[in-house]
């Protein structure tokens, strides 16, 4: 009997140690604005823009890996969206502590980067979001760093 007493302490303990796997927080407010979020959900397609992320990585100085963000924009007709301000929130999602906001400047012809530090390699959430006046795009892209 002791050494099933034991065991599941063990397990208790690791149980309450280890990552709580919650992928967004204020889960209840959000689902209570979610008739909201549907609402933009629809504008935001029947505005037909569209976003193509990349990362260029390479290795850093020990600290991390290093890499160009960049998002290219384009509207109904694939013309490039100009004059947007753009944020990019990178998520780990298998590691807590790691998320960062960026905020990508205009290089022209609709792409927009920034240069970022991503302390582990692996798989990164890139949370794009870009506004002009009233008009917005949110999405969100996964992609992987060597």
């Amino acid at each position: 009997m002791l050494v099933v007493i034991a065991v599941n302490s063990v397990l208790v303990y690791f149980a309450l140690q280890s990552w709580t796997g919650i992928s967004t927080e204020d889960a209840y407010r959000k689902g209570l604005a979610y008739n909201h979020a549907l609402a933009a959900a629809r504008a935001q397609d029947e505005r037909g823009w569209s976003a193509e992320v990349a990362f260029d990585g390479k290795d850093g100085d020990g600290d991390g890996r290093t890499g160009r963000l960049s998002v290219a924009f384009t509207d109904r007709n694939g013309d490039p969206l100009e004059d947007l301000r753009v944020t990019a929130e990178l998520l780990r999602p298998t590691h807590e502590g790691h998320d960062q906001l960026v905020a990508l400047t205009q290089q022209g012809s609709g792409v927009y980067a920034e240069e970022v530090i991503l302390p582990l390699p692996g798989q990164w959430d890139a949370r794009i979001e870009a506004r002009r006046r009233d008009d917005a795009f949110v999405a969100r892209y996964r992609f992987n760093v060597p």
